[in-house]
């Protein structure tokens, strides 16, 4: 974990990027729900798609604090490329580093390094919160496997060089002991749909049928049939990532309210004068400032592996969805009709943030992580 000086560093560093390569660009990102190609090209050569790949592979080698950090002034600019540096640089990249062999360490961590996206491929049309359900198989022919299935909600999949898949290894009946994981490139065998989503527009949410795939055994990160308890590691520490969007959005919405209530004017004053605006933005600030502590507090705890941390992530996770879109609705009403407009950057931020109550396990699956750690039944698996 860096000192308090070397985050702010790359605080500084990430939102000039921000500011100067995504900003400009960003209505625009959503409107046509699309990630343009030279913003993909920067934000790579930045690492912003391999937060957490080693740098003995090349990567930048962030902890959690940090790669928070970096999500959080990508999302004040863009919620879409926030979510793609978490899903590459996270959620894809942590299995690797901590779960796959050396061989796909050497290959696909230092692809990510130079430029390669990741996407994470779990969901399906039937299994959401219920990932031990999923239909998607890997059968073992020979020294391959052959996947088949479709996976849905996919953010990267139109930019993704390749795919970590949770596939069927064992019967249904076997549940999450009978699920594993798998390194898939992208090729003919791999179709992609996207999807026209609420918010997040431009991450490439998407459907991604797999038809026939073949994949070398070798391709499996983990054990056969120990892929779930991968996935479960990683959401537990890449919640508090995602969670790291909803606050660069939070942020950006209470500034862009702030700023809107100083120059609106209504009966000879500014609104923000009334004391019902001052109501709306002191709530607004208060949690701002709670969702960042409470964050900040549980990347700490992810990266020291205090053994609460999944309770800790999901905490963070949960608190800031809700308060996220607290902030974003109250930015909207202090705009007024001009917040609820294509026109105002608070609109776009209330979809965005919305999908954080919903993605990487809703806030109902948030609370029962939390109640199961109260009551001793979650704790942190021992570091690789």
């Amino acid at each position: 974990m860096g000192s308090q000086e070397s985050l702010e560093l790359l605080r500084n560093s990430v939102r000039e990027f921000a500011e100067k390569v995504v900003k400009p660009v960003a209505r625009r990102i959503d409107e046509e729900n699309s990630m343009p190609e030279d913003v993909i090209r920067q934000a790579a050569s930045m690492g912003y798609f391999a937060l957490r790949v080693p740098t003995e592979y090349g990567g930048p080698g962030l902890s959690t604090l940090e790669s928070v950090v970096t999500v959080e002034e990508l999302a004040r600019a863009s919620g879409a490329l926030a979510i793609m540096a978490t899903v590459s640089g996270t959620m894809v990249a942590y299995p690797l580093v901590h779960y796959a062999s050396d061989d796909i360490k050497e290959r696909y961590l230092s692809r990510l390094a130079k430029g390669s996206i990741g996407a994470f491929a779990l969901s399906e049309p039937c299994c959401g919160s219920d990932a031990a359900a999923i239909t998607t198989r890997a059968v073992k022919e020979g020294d391959e496997y052959v996947i088949n299935g479709r996976k849905t909600w996919i953010t990267n999949s139109p930019y993704a060089d390749f795919f970590l898949v949770a596939a069927r290894t064992g019967t249904p009946e076997q549940r999450h002991r009978g699920v594993s994981l798998f390194v898939v490139d992208k090729g003919s065998c791999v179709e992609v749909s996207k999807l026209d989503m609420m918010g997040y527009r431009g991450s490439g949410t998407s459907e991604v049928l797999f038809k026939d795939c073949r994949v070398p055994a070798e391709n499996m990160v983990g054990e056969l049939n120990g892929g779930f308890k991968i996935v479960m590691d990683a959401l537990n520490e890449g919640r508090v990532v995602t969670a790291a969007t909803a606050l660069g959005l939070a942020e950006a919405a209470f500034e862009d309210a702030l700023a809107y209530s100083k120059q609106r004017e209504s009966m000879g004053v500014s609104i923000a004068e009334h004391q019902m605006v001052q109501y709306m933005l002191a709530e607004m600030k208060v949690r701002v400032e709670a969702i960042r502590l409470l964050i900040y507090e549980a990347a700490r705890r992810v990266d020291e592996r205090d053994p609460e941390y999944p309770m800790w992530s999901s905490m963070a996770k949960l608190a800031t969805a809700s308060w996220g879109v607290d902030v974003a609705r109250m930015a909207v009403q202090v705009e007024g009709g001009f917040g609820y407009s294509k026109e105002s950057l608070v609109e776009r931020i209330y979809r965005d943030v919305k999908m954080v109550e919903i993605g990487d396990g809703t806030n109902e699956v948030q609370r029962l992580v939390i109640a199961r750690s109260l009551l001793g039944r979650i704790r942190a698996p021992r570091p690789h």
